[in-house]
């Protein structure tokens, strides 16, 4: 009985279920229901909250959008940009700490707004978008600078390939606008997808971040963005707001600040856990390291300027709200 109430909490997923729907949907006894959850609260293996009156709302732990004790969740996209990031996960000594790897920012920053992530990785502009609808997510530190830029299979392109929401999306906006290019853009759900669409002809170019960029200069023309922006912020730390002052989350900026500034003499070391979590090969990684530019210090000023170049000029209101810097 206890895999078949867990069974049910993991297909609810995201939604959950209310605790009187293993009776009435699925003809479990209350009693049992009571002390199977009971059981599972103490081990850590659900969420659960009351919604209403007497009524709870019961998650598999893997998808509460609630802090969880003594568990971190940190979240970080598949792009070479947050060695740091994997460098204060091996260093952290918390009970325990999940790193979840997503696909694409979209995703990864929603789930931080909605709260399955304490922190999480993933472009500026996506964050702010979020912050700005949200007003759930503190936007702490910098990690990757530079780093993107499009691969051309023809000279004169005119449907591009992109991630959504992204820093890449908005930096090959700008240069479309400056170029006066008449193109479209067709959005892609991963680099492997949109790589493959360039290969096949179904898109002209893309925009696309390291490893990649470095990897696709030796078959197609690149224009990388720092040509147009200069060293601009691509990705950045953001918690949220649930967590954003306890200690696991305190304890974490503190270990990752310490993994930045430690990352020229462990570059190797962050390379191999890079190569382990992306599951991208290793000459691959060190490649394209350099791509990026890392650091955790993140200048308003900087970050202002390069929302601006997008249309999103903040007020000084908005900024409070959003930033927290280290």
């Amino acid at each position: 009985m206890q895999e078949k109430i867990l069974r049910i909490l993991i297909n609810a997923g995201k939604n959950g279920i209310l605790q009187e729907e293993f009776t009435k949907k699925y003809g479990i006894s209350k009693s049992t229901v009571s002390t199977i959850l009971s059981k599972f609260e103490d081990e850590g293996k659900i969420v659960r909250k009351r919604v209403a009156g007497k009524s709870y709302r019961v998650w598999h732990v893997e998808y509460s959008p609630f802090p969880i004790p003594d568990v971190l969740r940190v979240g970080i996209g598949r792009a070479t940009e947050y060695p740091a990031v994997l460098l204060a996960y091996k260093d952290s000594d918390y009970p325990k700490i999940e790193l979840k790897i997503y696909k694409n920012a979209f995703t990864l920053t929603k789930d931080l707004a909605e709260g399955y992530l304490d922190v999480g990785c993933s472009p500026l502009i996506t964050q702010v978008l979020f912050a700005l609808v949200y007003r759930n997510i503190k936007i702490r530190a910098g990690c990757g600078f530079r780093g993107g830029g499009i691969a051309l299979r023809v000279s004169n392109p005119k449907i591009f390939g992109s991630s959504e929401l992204s820093t890449m999306e908005f930096s090959l906006r700008t240069y479309i606008e400056k170029t006066g290019i008449d193109a479209q853009i067709r959005y892609f759900p991963s680099p492997d997808r949109m790589i493959k669409a360039l290969g096949s002809g179904e898109v002209d170019a893309i925009a696309i971040w390291e490893p990649f960029v470095t990897e696709l200069s030796q078959r197609y023309k690149i224009i990388r963005f720092e040509e147009l922006f200069g060293r601009y912020p691509c990705c950045t730390l953001a918690t949220n707001m649930q967590t954003e002052n306890s200690k696991e989350v305190r304890e974490f900026l503190k270990i990752y600040k310490n993994a930045v500034e430690q990352l020229e003499e462990r570059k190797d070391e962050a390379i191999s856990l890079e190569a382990k979590f992306l599951r991208i090969k290793k000459a691959r990684i060190e490649k394209a390291f350099y791509g990026f530019d890392y650091d955790w210090k993140l200048d308003m000023n900087v970050a202002s300027k390069f929302l601006e170049e997008f249309g999103l000029k903040l007020t000084n209101a908005s900024k409070a709200r959003i930033f927290n810097l280290l």
